[in-house]
């Protein structure tokens, strides 16, 4: 074991990153944060546990970890060990909505528009699925509404909306402007070709005064320059996986290419997070520019489970767990950590699987944020549907997650 965990240790600290693209505003005094060695402390307690560090590679394991020291009932900023691998493309899913609702409220802010504002998209053209377009004309929900069931259930109908509510120009600006530099988001999930991903619709924003009057915003259509998206792109033939993948249903020989695709670094999606936990650390300029009521809607949709939508089909425990997007600390349903809290956004596609979450622990007082990545992929087929997510991935992440609780 002793030699397995040199090896290690050698390979994670050779890929090891300091970032210092933010500088944090608080620092604590005499903290007893995490060792430096941290996976001396985690390795060779959990049998899954080691069989994923000692297989980084097959799994293309990334992770972030900051801490979160209380002292004197007030919280401070301990040490964040970054262990990721910038070389190592992998698809973030879902976990795009999470800055995406972001931008969502700093827009309705912008606009002065609360979120129990709502949409009404015009049908400017077709193509995929163009569900969300169809739902607003007959019965439009409120930003509120869409948010919650965004993070809780990672409703892909509510995305489209709100990435068409922004546009991909918006988006990526927007996160670019506040040095989120290795994050490109230029598509829904409408499974339309690129180029009309750089479509969006145009829409009527209205909500009703209290006096009874309609406040409206309209916004046209819009469409991005393929030039501008490609420019933001560098060919890679590492981002070329598997050996094999599914098109158009027929499973053929070869890589799937993921290159001019979603792409959310995990120092980026890390950041991301911080800032919206921890605003308190961060430049104001560098933090999300939100009212502290939406800040709060958003805190409780990620702190949330799926019943806690108060609708009849998520009260279905076999089809809606409470763990089913919730994989750090509760994806093994421990009964040791039953009273851990997680605020957290969990992305699933193509065998690779993203988490990032805040983490609190009441009975001990520990706090982290953890970002994690890993892919789970083991007849190394892309597209066909078949991965290890329930098997290897959940239980993982809930044993690491309870590890560095532990610690």
């Amino acid at each position: 074991m002793q030699h397995n965990l040199k090896r290690i240790r050698a390979i994670l600290l050779l890929l090891m990153i300091t970032t210092n693209s933010v500088v944090f505003s608080q620092e604590i005094d005499e903290a007893e944060p995490v060792g430096y060695d941290l996976i001396d402390q985690i390795y060779g307690v959990d049998s899954l546990v080691d069989h994923v560090l000692e297989n980084r590679e097959k799994y293309r394991l990334q992770f972030m970890l900051t801490d979160i020291v209380e002292q004197d009932s007030s919280l401070y900023l301990g040490n964040t060990y970054n262990f990721t691998a910038p070389n190592w493309y992998f698809y973030p899913a879902s976990v795009v909505k999470f800055p995406v609702a972001l931008l969502s409220l700093e827009k309705l802010k912008e606009l002065d528009f609360s979120t129990k504002a709502k949409l009404k998209f015009e049908r400017d053209f077709d193509c995929g699925n163009m569900t969300f377009v169809d739902e607003s004309i007959k019965s439009s929900v409120s930003f509120k509404e869409m948010i919650r069931e965004l993070i809780i259930v990672s409703n892909n109908t509510y995305y489209n909306s709100l990435y068409h509510f922004l546009s991909p120009k918006r988006i990526n600006e927007e996160l670019n402007n506040r040095g989120l530099a290795e994050t490109n988001i230029y598509k829904d999930f409408t499974g339309c070709e690129m180029p009309l991903n750089m479509k969006t619709h145009g829409f009527d924003l209205e909500e009703l005064e209290p006096m009874g009057a309609f406040h409206r915003y309209h916004q046209d259509g819009s469409q991005l320059e393929l030039e501008e998206f490609a420019s933001k792109y560098i060919y890679d033939s590492t981002k070329l996986l598997g050996s094999k993948h599914e098109y158009r249903r027929d499973i053929v020989d070869g890589p799937f290419d993921f290159n001019y695709n979603l792409e959310y670094s995990a120092q980026d999606i890390h950041s991301t997070s911080m800032r919206f936990f921890f605003p308190q650390f961060f430049a104001e300029k560098d933090c999300w520019d939100i009212r502290e009521e939406d800040r709060q809607i958003l805190l409780e949709s990620m702190k949330s489970v799926p019943k806690d939508l108060g609708k009849k089909k998520y009260t279905d425990k076999k089809k809606y767990p409470d763990n089913l997007y919730k994989y750090t600390v509760l994806g093994d349903e421990n009964p040791k950590y039953a009273s851990v809290i997680t605020y957290s956004k969990l992305g699933l596609s193509y065998g690779f699987v993203t988490e990032t979450a805040y983490v609190h622990n009441p009975a001990t007082n520990r706090h982290y944020v953890l970002t994690v990545n890993l892919y789970v992929n083991s007849n190394d087929t892309v597209n066909d549907g078949k991965y290890e997510y329930e098997e290897l991935a959940k239980p993982f992440l809930a044993r690491l997650g309870q590890l560095l609780l532990d610690l």
